[in-house]
């Protein structure tokens, strides 16, 4: 019981600080700081979540004699990754939805390619 909670653990970890350090910079201030914390959590989670689900197909096709199941581990499979995509698809939408709201930087120049007149 240990392993999958040993799992999301390094996992929300690893997510979070990597799509905190991946992310473009958004623009200063408190809205924006929050908007960056709420999006790094969402995608650990996420990280985590893929993570567990993959151990659990793992654990189930290992298992796969004891629970009667040998012919089916092509549905093991799938059955798996379906509910790892129901699960991660609203956390992954709400993730971009906070990000794409939040206050963005604004350059001096303008978007890349853009000149002011």
């Amino acid at each position: 019981m240990a392993v999958p909670i040993l799992i999301f653990l390094i996992a929300f970890a690893a997510g979070g600080i990597a799509t905190a350090g991946l992310l473009p910079d958004l623009a200063d201030g408190r809205v924006a700081g929050i908007a960056l914390l709420v999006v790094a959590g969402l995608a650990g989670v996420t990280l985590a979540l893929v993570a567990v689900h993959v151990y659990e197909i793992v654990r189930q096709l290992n298992n796969a004699a004891a629970l009667g199941i040998t012919d089916s581990k092509p549905d093991v499979v799938a059955n798996g990754l379906m509910a790892m995509l129901r699960d991660i698809g609203p956390i992954v939408g709400l993730a971009a939805a906070v990000y794409l709201l939040a206050p963005g930087r604004e350059d001096a120049d303008g978007p890349r390619g853009w000149r002011a007149e």
